[in-house]
């Protein structure tokens, strides 16, 4: 992994450097150093880093002005910001960059604990591990796929769901699993949901997905320890003519299927049909089945969305959950969430949870259940065993330096 540090402050620079020498996970290939924005844009002009290191108040050009080049030269490393600001200045520069699509991954006060740094960098190392599984060439990339490839992709079973555990976090039992659809394309390898959904969900098969999903988890039940597996669905599915139908007609073959799955509605989807949608979740929720609300907080319709569909439980979506540690106000906000949870009596789930500090920090919340790179990636589901094997140790070892 290669890093540039980008600090004006000689002393500074050298014991952020000091510190680095000391981190031997994730393996550090080449460290170089730039003095302002300014010179670190010519440095990049033939290097390019894994991970920026950027400090916020420098000479020539400061910090804010060299993210904003940054963002017209589509760098799509990992960003650690380091800086003496305040949380109020370190609050609005990640937003900048989230508007620019910059990846802040987080934002250190100075001084830098090497603690806060290492874990940053194993979360930029499991970015980098993301980037590269799931957009395994330039042709992904680029790859503009036809409706009739995608059928046929569909037809030969190359699209199908990955899996994700939930875990709680009193104990880190393995306690359910959420589906995510992938699309294991034979020459392309492994290709991200973006690729490719936007094309599927205009053909309108976000129906199909969900139906694929549900057979397929109920294929892979042995493997999946008869854990609930969550199906993710938007409102549009939930009105379609026929799901809520398809859904009962294969509860006749396997009667015990509300306790097998469960839905997830990204609350960023508007209701355009509140009445179909009611009927299409009291029908659910008459045989069994539990709806969660996905991507709590991000939508303008969060609240009332809340209060309008039966849910069951509440997942705070990572944008907040990610940015904990460093950042007062999501901080805030994930409590909030949990606090509206605990008043609705909603299970709460945090996703987004990539690191120990994380999920400690959650654990003191009173947060039920985790998702996130910390725990697992999503992953075929022939290879659930073997990380079940490697959590448990995980959290007996967690449990011993406790």
């Amino acid at each position: 992994m290669k890093i540039l540090v980008i600090e004006d402050h000689e002393f500074q620079r050298e014991a952020m450097l000091m510190q680095l020498a000391l981190i031997d996970q994730p393996i550090i290939s080449e460290i170089n150093t730039a003095a302002s924005g300014k010179e670190a844009l010519v440095m990049m002009a033939s290097f390019t880093p894994d991970v920026l290191l950027c400090d916020l108040k420098m000479p020539e050009m400061d910090g804010i002005t060299f993210l904003s080049y940054l963002s017209e030269l589509s760098f799509d490393g990992s960003i650690i910001i380091t800086s003496a600001s305040s949380d109020i200045v370190l609050n609005t520069v990640q937003k900048m960059c989230l508007s620019y699509h910059l990846k802040v991954i987080g934002a250190i006060s100075k001084p830098v604990k090497i603690t806060t740094l290492k874990e940053l960098l194993i979360l930029a190392s499991l970015e980098q591990q993301k980037h590269s599984v799931f957009l395994t060439s330039n042709s992904a990339k680029n790859k503009d796929f036809t409706e009739k490839e995608l059928n046929h992709a569909l037809e030969q079973g190359w699209i199908q769901p990955y899996f994700q555990p939930l875990v709680k976090l009193d104990n880190g039992d393995w306690f359910s699993c959420e589906a995510l659809i992938r699309f294991n394309h034979p020459i392309l390898g492994v290709l991200p949901p973006a690729t490719f959904l936007p094309l599927l969900s205009k053909m309108q098969k976000d129906a199909e997905l969900a139906l694929l999903s549900i057979e397929y988890s109920l294929q892979h039940q042995q493997t999946l320890q008869n854990k609930p597996v969550a199906i993710n669905i938007t409102p549009t599915t939930l009105m379609h003519d026929d799901f809520v139908d398809s859904i009962l007609m294969i509860m006749e073959k396997h009667p015990q299927l509300s306790q097998k799955i469960y839905f997830e509605i990204t609350e960023s989807d508007a209701l355009e049909n509140t009445g179909r949608a009611l009927e299409s979740a009291s029908r659910l929720a008459m045989h069994g089945f539990n709806l969660s609300i996905d991507d709590f907080g991000t939508g303008y319709s969060s609240l009332a969305l809340l209060d309008t569909l039966p849910f069951n439980s509440l997942k705070i979506d990572m944008s907040f959950i990610r940015p904990m540690e460093s950042n007062k106000t999501a901080s805030a906000i994930v409590e909030a969430c949990l606090l509206l949870s605990q008043r609705l009596q909603l299970k709460s789930v945090a996703e987004g949870v990539e690191s120990l500090a994380l999920w400690r920090h959650l654990q003191q919340l009173n947060c039920q259940l985790a998702q996130g790179y910390f725990i697992a990636a999503p992953m075929p589901v022939e290879h659930l065993k073997q990380w079940h094997i490697d959590w448990q140790l995980k959290v007996i070892k967690q449990q011993l330096a406790n």
